[in-house]
């Protein structure tokens, strides 16, 4: 397989993501989707039904600009700021903030608030870079910071 193959094969995976989002954002049931309106735009049967997998790239393309003519809106995704970590010491951290959240002394339990609070603590941008040292500090940081405010100090 070619780079050129492999490249069309992902575009047309992306074609028909939007074409199923698109069907969805305006409202399509199956019958005119796959009964009408994927034969318009030049699909042939496939297993007993039109299917979007016999149009070309080109093709693709027209469907989905005539879906985006029809009030489909293309969202780009949005960047994910998750903290992906199962490190026990960040299962602890992301515990902690969420308990203290619900303790009222985090305000916003967002990931990128806590994200926030850790490169402020750490000077790291990510947390995926923590040393197991930093992420002792810092689970002490977070139970100092509760206790203080658990026992009446200002935080």
């Amino acid at each position: 397989m070619t780079n050129t193959t492999h490249a069309q094969t992902d575009n047309r995976k992306k074609y028909y993501q939007y074409l199923a989002i698109g069907k969805s954002q305006l409202g399509w049931d199956d019958e005119f989707y796959y009964g009408i309106w994927l034969p318009m735009q030049g699909a042939m049967l496939k297993d007993g039904k039109y299917s979007a997998s016999t149009l070309s790239i080109t093709q693709l393309a027209q469907a989905v600009e005539k879906m985006k003519a029809s009030g489909f809106k293309v969202k780009k995704a949005k960047s994910s700021k998750t903290i992906v970590n199962d490190d026990k010491q960040m299962l602890k951290i992301m515990a902690l903030w969420q308990e203290m959240h619900g303790q009222g002394i985090v305000r916003n339990p967002s990931q990128d608030s806590l994200q926030a609070y850790i490169k402020r603590v750490t000077g790291l941008d990510s947390p995926e870079w923590l040393s197991s040292e930093q992420a002792s500090k810092l689970i002490e940081s977070l139970k100092k910071w509760q206790q203080r405010v658990l026992n009446g100090k200002p935080a």
